[in-house]
Order: structure tokens, then sequence, then C-alpha cells
């Protein structure tokens, strides 16, 4: 036993040996011994509680990685599973990135097992393939509406069949449930999907959320729509209660490792090739090519991978179209890069509200990279706008009464007041949201809402809500804070807001990304878009998004659209119309020399049920939204809120009749950054979790052996007892020495 384990009992032996001191007596020896028996006594009894009572604690030194405990048989025994790992290849071509991710179950428990992951995708991703793999067995999923398919995985698993279930949660949340995991067996998920890639201020980017964050459910708040039950019901009386499962504390070390891959052909010479997040390699095999893989080979899933890449001078598109053809019909996605503006017409006097978190999950790195942009943001305000600060956690509140002007003496009360600020408490977004949007609009000045925050909110439907509906003829931005963003909410939000959205990861990104934002803020911007065509035979193009969002500085027009003309047949040109600064804005385009690009169709359908979904912000019947997003998303396979992709293996079944089935959630790393106790209270049980040596690791995963559990009770009664006992004991000890000592006096 080492001795760090004895610490307490040791010092209570010396307290009674100095107590006692040198006893002067010829009896003292044999109390001593006495003594030094008990103690001995203790120390026997104490050596047996970690096995009985105490848990035990995850050594941060060790090599093997924590995992989830599997109940097995008897009370006391169970399993540890490996960490669920994921595979990741990202195809990029253009403007549009097809991504295979592959999901590794493996039960390495006697008993058989239902495993659920919760884990992000991109917001926009069209999610239209799920593959299950048994060994070389292969089954292909089927898209159904979202009931039937739970109906049929559920069937599925109570006969004892291999099943998997994709369902989606929000549009960047989503659950895999496998069923019927056999011991030592592996199952492989493989989900498939469409991505479209970024462009703004000359660069592409392409996101890959790898971790879910916490998310805070305000009192009295519905997180999720009708349409959306969670895969598990969870309790949500709490206002901290995590929405989507288990999060792990960061103590145990972190899981679920994730390698990743990109091929990159951009269409156009590249100058530069960038991860933001993570050490990548990358090999070029042409100028137009890369090949990107992680330096590290694995990294725990718990920040987003962010690729951008830059082409060379010159080689910047000012227009591009890609298509795909379907049915006889034909897909496209445009793009087209407005001209800088030049920054010659000043904006007019603006007011700007900031609202910035200050909750608990803003904690550390966070908290400082807003404070930095927002500290940035007031610098850049002209002596003629006016601007005020809201600053929300469990409660919200303004720096002033009113706007204010943007002189010296009201912008250094402001840099001195947010200084002072701390992240603490829960994430109540939506008051400080209603607050900013009731500020009455003056004549002849902008009004522009800025939102920074990780979006760490589970009731975003709420306030897509009040955006659409309070906004008037202010525009709202959003700043995505931190290593894991809601960018579902952040993307929306702006889009609904009439405004954009900028993330910022890490605190040297503060100063380009807010100067871009900022030159945006003070840009006019393109309103009034809209799309002119002439194609042939007047055919009639459905676009979306429709209609076209405001653009500001450095952003493109971006679309998709269906023309019900035969890609080899279609030409003709179409023009976008607009306004800067009051003045007529035109840019036309020639449909000639379409690139090929597989996936369009896809977008262009996800952009559709995206336009569909709008309705329920703007107060539109749900059972008329559902239905029609729900006919479009069984047309093209793809997952949505009212549609699941099933795959239920045709095999007989595997699992016995008698052999029960135990179902558990995967555990999800805390985001890069946060800080386990702010979001989940000081007081907040970490999962029992510990470590296991490499050899017994290796057993269990060859033949599945149990392993003992320590009882989740504390010893604190039975330490109580002894201790109890133990003085009760030194008291007799003391009586009876002293009256010895007498007896020997009196002699």
């Amino acid at each position: 036993m080492s001795y760090r384990h004895c610490r307490k009992p040791i010092l209570v032996e010396s307290q009674v040996v100095v107590g006692f001191g040198p006893l002067g007596s010829r009896r003292a020896p044999a109390v001593q011994i006495l003594l030094g028996l008990s103690a001995l006594l203790v120390l026997l009894i104490l050596a047996t509680l970690p096995a009985r009572g105490q848990t035990a604690v995850a050594d941060p030194a060790a090599e093997t990685p924590a995992g989830l405990f599997f109940k097995a048989e008897g009370p006391d025994a169970a399993f540890e599973a490996p960490l669920l790992m994921s595979d990741v290849k990202m195809a990029v071509n253009g403007l549009t990135a097809r991504v295979t991710l592959r999901q590794h179950f493996v039960n390495p428990a006697a008993s058989w097992m239902e495993g659920i992951y919760v884990f992000p995708l991109p917001e926009r991703s069209a999610v239209d393939r799920l593959t299950m793999w048994i060994g070389e067995r292969r089954v292909e999923g089927r898209i159904l509406e979202r009931e039937e398919a739970r109906r049929t995985y559920e069937k599925a698993k109570a006969e004892g069949r291999r099943a998997g279930l994709l369902a989606a949660q929000r549009a960047n949340v989503f659950v895999t449930s496998v069923a019927n995991v056999g011991p030592g067996d592996e199952v492989v998920i493989e989900i498939e999907y469409q991505d479209r890639v970024a462009y703004r201020d000359g660069r592409f980017s392409l996101r890959f959320p790898m971790v879910v964050a916490p998310r805070f459910t305000p009192p009295g708040e519905t997180p999720l729509a009708a349409a959306e039950p969670r895969a598990q019901p969870a309790s949500l009386d709490a206002p901290d209660r995590d929405l989507f499962g288990p999060v792990e504390h960061p103590a145990h070390g972190p899981r679920n490792p994730l390698n990743l891959t990109v091929a990159l052909d951009a269409g156009l010479p590249l100058a530069s090739v960038e991860s933001l997040y993570h050490e990548v390699a990358v090999t070029a095999p042409d100028a137009r090519r890369r090949h990107i893989t992680l330096a590290a080979g694995s990294v725990p899933a718990d920040r987003d991978f962010v690729l951008e890449w830059t082409p060379r001078v010159g080689a910047a598109p000012e227009a591009a179209v890609f298509g795909e053809e379907i049915g006889g019909a034909s897909y496209l996605a445009v793009l087209l890069v407005p001209p800088r503006d030049s920054g010659e017409t000043a904006p007019p006097p603006r007011d700007l509200i900031f609202v910035l978190d200050t909750s608990g999950s803003m904690y550390g790195p966070s908290l400082e990279q807003a404070k930095a942009a927002l500290v940035m943001a007031l610098d850049r305000l002209r002596p003629e706008d006016r601007f005020n600060v809201i600053r929300f956690a469990s409660d919200s509140e303004r720096l002033f009464p009113a706007l204010r002007p943007a002189d010296p003496r009201n912008l250094g009360i402001a840099v001195r007041w947010l200084h002072d600020l701390e992240a603490e408490g829960g994430t109540m977004m939506r008051p400080a949201l209603i607050r900013a949007l009731a500020e009455a609009p003056a004549e002849h000045r902008l009004r522009q809402i800025v939102f920074l925050t990780d979006g760490a909110v589970s009731n975003e439907d709420a306030m897509f809500a009040d955006i659409a509906g309070r906004l008037g003829t202010a525009r709202l931005f959003t700043v995505g804070i931190g290593s894991a963003p809601n960018s579902y909410f952040m993307r929306k939000a702006a889009e609904l807001g009439r405004g954009s959205f900028t993330y910022i990861g890490k605190l040297d990104e503060v100063g380009t990304r807010m100067d871009a934002l900022l030159r945006r803020l003070e840009r006019p911007a393109l309103t009034d878009l809209a799309a002119a065509w002439s194609l042939p035979n007047g055919a009639d193009p459905e676009v979306y998004p429709t209609p076209l969002p405001d653009l500001y500085d450095g952003e493109p027009v971006v679309m998709t659209a269906r023309v019900p003309t035969a890609l080899a047949a279609l030409h003709g040109t179409f023009a976008v119309t607009g306004r800067r600064a009051g003045a007529a804005w035109t840019r036309r385009l020639t449909l000639a020399n379409i690139a090929p690009a597989a996936g369009i169709a896809a977008l262009w359908a996800r952009a559709k049920i995206d336009r569909i979904e709008d309705g329920l912000a703007r107060g539109e019947d749900p059972a008329e939204v559902r239905s029609a997003a729900l006919e479009v998303a069984l047309a093209h396979r793809l997952v949505t809120r009212y549609t699941s992709l099933v795959a239920v293996d045709d095999a007989p079944p595997v699992r016995p009749r008698d052999a029960d089935l135990e179902s558990r959630e995967v555990p999800r790393n805390l985001p890069a950054g946060w800080d386990y106790a702010k979001v989940f209270g000081p007081g907040a049980a970490e999962m029992k979790l510990r470590r296991l040596p490499a050899d017994l690791m290796q057993r269990i995963n060859a033949a599945g052996e149990p392993i003992d559990l320590p009882q989740t009770a504390t010893p604190a009664l039975l330490q109580a007892l002894i201790g109890s006992a133990l003085l009760l004991f030194g008291a007799l000890l003391i009586l009876w020495w002293r009256r010895s000592e007498r007896t020997a006096g009196h002699a």
C-alpha cells in the first residue's frame, strides 16, 4: 500500500503518540505496545477501504484511455468500453465537398449492447447515406419518416437483429444508435453527406465540427420542437442540465479519437492552405490540388476542424457555375463575387448595440476573445455613432440606460466595465436578445446589433421567431466564440437578421476576424438582391435561398437552382440586380462551360428545406411546414428533423432470446478551453470512470473479461464508526493508564 493512501491514519496515530508523550513510568512500554497494536489494526481496516468503498481516481499520467463502464452480471461487475473511433475522409471539388464519416463501435463486454452517440455535422450538410458494416457484411440504410424509422429500428432491436439509426436533433446535431452489438463485436456506421465550401474575403474555407457543446435550457423554455424527440429522453427540469447526454470530466483525459484526411481539388492555382486549429501535413501533387492529413495521426474530438485556402493572385474567381443532372433536370450552384466596396461612401450615423455572453461556458479563453473583439469594435466607432452594451448570463444588464454617444468619456466607461466582467452562471440569452431588439429605432440612423457568444443554448427556435418578428429595420450580426460554437444558431440568426456572421476560435484571430466584420458594419450593404434568368424555352428555375440575402463587403452571391432542362441543353444568361448605397447594381453571367460536380442536387434540396423550415419562425402552420419539408427530404433521401436513415440486417437474429440488452450513451468531450465547474457548477458530479492497465484492456478486448467496479457510495459511515471506536478505545487506555499511575503512586 502506498503511504499516500495512509496519510490521514498515520497523522492520527502520530497525534495519539505525541499526546501521551514519554510516560515516565515502568508501565509506559506496555501502553505503547497496546497503542501500536491499535494503530496497526486501524491500518489493516483502512487498507480494505479502496476496494470496498472508495472511488478510483483517474491518473492523468496513465497511458490507457478512460472508457465508459457498461453494467454486467452482478451488482458490482462492469466492463470498460474502448473509446469510439471515427475516420473522416473529405473530398473537395471546387465549391462542393463530399464527406464520409466512419464511426467504429466496439463492445468488449460479455453482455449485448446498444450504443448511442451524439455528434455534430455542419449545419448546411445534406446527409443522404447510411451504411452499416458488420465485418465484411454491408447493410444499406433507408430513408423513412422519423417515427417510422424509429419503429423499424426498435422492432429490429427487440428481435435481436443488428440495426443502425441516424436521426437529427438539430440541423447540426445528429444521433447514431447501434443495436445488438455482441460481445467482442465491432459494428461500423458509415455516414455520407454533401457540404458547400464557403468563400469570403478572397479565401475558401471548410469547417468540420467534432463535438456538441453542452447546451443551456432556460427554465420554462422548450428545447426541442415536438417533431424532434431525443433518442433517449432526458430530464430538463434543471436549467443547467445538459441536453445531449453525458459529458466526460476533463480529469479523465480526452475521448473519441478522430482521424481526418482531405483531398482538395480547388479548381484553380493555390497560394496557401492553412488549418486553423490543428497541426496538419500537406502534400501538393500539382498547383491546384493538396492532400491534407492530421500531423498527430488522430486527435480528440474536442474542437472544430477548419481548413482555409487562398488562390494565387489573379486566380480568385469572379464567377463560377457548377452543375449536376438528375432525372432530366439540371441542378446548379452559382458563385458570383461583387466588386469590393471602395469605401468612399460613408455610412449614415449608426446605433450599435453589442450583446456579450458572460455565462459559465465562456469562462477562460472564450471571454478573453470576446472582450478583445468588443474593445476593438468600440475603438472603431465614430463620434456621430451611438452605442450600448448588454451583457447576459443568468440575468442581463445594460451598461447605459439608453444609447450614448461614442465620445471618449463613454467609451472609457465601457472599456473599464468590460475589464471587470467575469464568466459565471447560465445562458439566459433570449431576454438579452429581446432587450436589444426592443431598442426604439431612430430616423436616419442605421441600427446594428452585434451578438458575441458561443451559442450554447437549446431554445434556438424561440429566438429565431423573436428575430423574425421583432427585427424591424435593424441588422443582426453574430460572432461565434470558442472552439466549438453553435454554428447553426450563429448562421441562422444572422440570416434572419439580414446581417453576417464571423467565427473567432482563438485570441490571435481577433484582429483579422473583427477587422473584416467591422468593415462590413461600416460599408453599405448590397440590398434588394434578385436573380433574373433568361433560359431556353422560357424555363423557370427554382432558386434558393429565396429571397437572396443582403450582402456585405467581401461576401459573394451564392445560390442553388433547379432548372427543368437537361444540362447539355442548358444555355442562356442570368443577372443579379440590387442596390448599393441607394444606387442600382447589376451583374450578368452567361451560362457556359458549366463545371460538372456531384452533390449539387442534395445541396439544392437542403437549401429548399431550410427555406421551408424558416416558416416556423414566421409563424406558419407547423403541420404544413412538416408536410412540405417531408416531401423534399424523402425525394432526396435527406436526414432532417422529420426523416431518419435506418439500416436493419436481414440476417437471422444474433442476440439470444434470454440475453438482456444494455443501452448506453457514449460520453462526449468538453470543448477545448471550457471549464467543467463553470459549466455544470462546482458541485457537479464527475462520471465514475477509471483507467485500466493496457494488459487488462487487451484481455477485455479479447474475451470481454469482467472487472469489479468500486461502489459509488462513499465510505464515510464506515470511517466514522471506526473513528468513534478508536476514540473510545483511546479514552479507555487513558483511564487505565491514569488509574495505574495512581495505584503505583499509592504503592
